[in-house]
C-alpha cells in the first residue's frame, strides 16, 4: 500500500510541515498491534528514512504515527523489535 502523506515536525523550535511517499512494500514492518480481543487492528512500519507510520487495517489507509509514543509502545510491547530497530539501551 502506498499513500502520499503531509505531517509536522519541530526543527530548530519551529514547526516545518513535511510531505512524503510512505509505502509498506519499500519499507520494514515493526510489528502487529492488536485490539484487547486480540484481532489484529494496525501494523507499524519503518520507513527507510527511519520515520514510523501505520498501516489501519480496518479503514485501509496509512498515516504516520507520533514518532515519541510509537516507539515507547513498541519498547513496552516488544522490546527485542525496539532493540532490532532503534539499538541497545542501558539495563534499568
Amino acid at each position: 500500500m502506498r499513500a502520499v502523506l503531509t505531517y509536522t515536525e519541530k526543527e530548530n523550535g519551529q514547526p516545518v510541515e513535511h510531505t512524503r511517499l510512505f509505502d509498506t512494500e519499500q519499507s520494514e514492518k515493526i510489528c502487529d498491534v492488536k485490539n484487547s480481543f486480540g484481532k489484529k487492528v494496525q501494523e507499524i512500519y519503518i520507513s527507510r528514512k527511519g520515520k514510523l507510520f501505520l498501516h489501519n487495517i480496518y479503514k485501509k489507509n496509512l498515516e504516520v504515527a507520533d514518532q515519541r509514543q510509537t516507539k515507547r509502545w513498541i519498547g513496552e510491547n516488544y522490546p527485542d523489535k525496539y532493540i532490532k530497530f532503534f539499538g541497545e539501551v542501558e539495563e534499568g
